[in-house]
């Protein structure tokens, strides 16, 4: 049994001993992969995410550090007519915890996401998708029930070659306004081996509390993820992710700016089972 700290190991073990012959399946980690009716996929990800949050005013200067391990499962299935749904749960384990950073995640399992999604053929280059997911508050975490809803135009090229082009908003019940964002994704699938590099932006609107004002934002992001076919039904994968937000926080006491900057960098691997 391979324990936590040989993990990497023990996937990078599988990755390379295992060799199968390749099935006429579309690899989930393509962007034109969609369940059959009553096709179920479970995904499982481990990501080990670091932070660097620092902030910047007349009355305080600090910077600090902060790592967390987050741990997702996911079970979904297709239905008839294009449809699927499925369910999602997340683990956050704090492995060093930054004070700075009010925004941070907290330990712990968080509310469940549900989700659906619909797809449609174009023509034979051409599909359609369109995602919806709510994560109600439950009470698992204290917080507020969370709504997103996209779409995404997915383009399929000559020699396996596929481009993805998605628009999303993500918004709450809290009144806080919506975060759009806008992502691209362009895949390449050689032999047994997919290729996905994908970059967006995402707009955080501006906030006005009670406290003080927060300016609006961009947070800026890419991913490069390879992933590897092992068996008919069964896939490896692992990503490299890197994002970047500033924004400045002025209080109503004597208006004084903080200038917050955000920087992470994760490390991740995944699974994808279908039955």
């Amino acid at each position: 049994m391979c324990r936590p700290s040989k993990i990497w190991l023990c996937l990078l073990a599988a990755w390379t001993c295992l060799s199968f012959a390749q099935s006429s399946e579309t690899s989930p980690y393509r962007p034109s992969f969609f369940l059959s009716p009553y096709q179920v996929e479970w995904d499982s990800n481990i990501d080990n995410i670091r932070t660097n949050y620092t902030i910047n005013s007349p009355v305080l200067k600090n910077s600090a550090n902060s790592i967390n391990n987050n741990y997702a499962q996911k079970i979904a299935i297709g239905l008839p007519d294009n449809y699927s749904v499925g369910i999602s749960d997340l683990y956050v384990q704090s492995i060093v915890s930054n004070p700075l950073n009010i925004n941070a995640a907290t330990p712990g399992f968080k509310n469940p996401v549900v989700s659906a999604a619909k797809i449609w053929t174009i023509n034979s280059d051409v599909l359609l998708k369109a995602l919806g997911s709510v994560q109600p508050n439950l009470g698992v975490k204290a917080g507020v029930s969370t709504y997103n809803l996209g779409i995404s135009a997915i383009f399929i090229g000559p020699n396996d070659w596929q481009t993805s082009l998605g628009i999303n908003e993500t918004t709450n019940d809290a009144d806080y306004g919506g975060a759009p964002t806008l992502s691209g994704t362009i895949s390449k699938q050689i032999g047994l081996y997919v290729i996905n590099a994908t970059a967006g932006v995402t707009h955080f609107p501006s906030i006005l509390m009670t406290t003080g004002y927060a300016s609006s934002s961009y947070l800026y992001s890419g991913t490069l993820e390879l992933s590897r076919q092992l068996t008919d039904q069964l896939w490896l994968g692992a990503s490299y992710s890197i994002g970047s937000n500033q924004y400045t926080y002025t209080q109503n006491f004597m208006s004084i700016p903080f200038n917050n900057r955000t920087l992470y960098n994760s490390v991740g691997a995944s699974l994808k089972v279908l039955f």
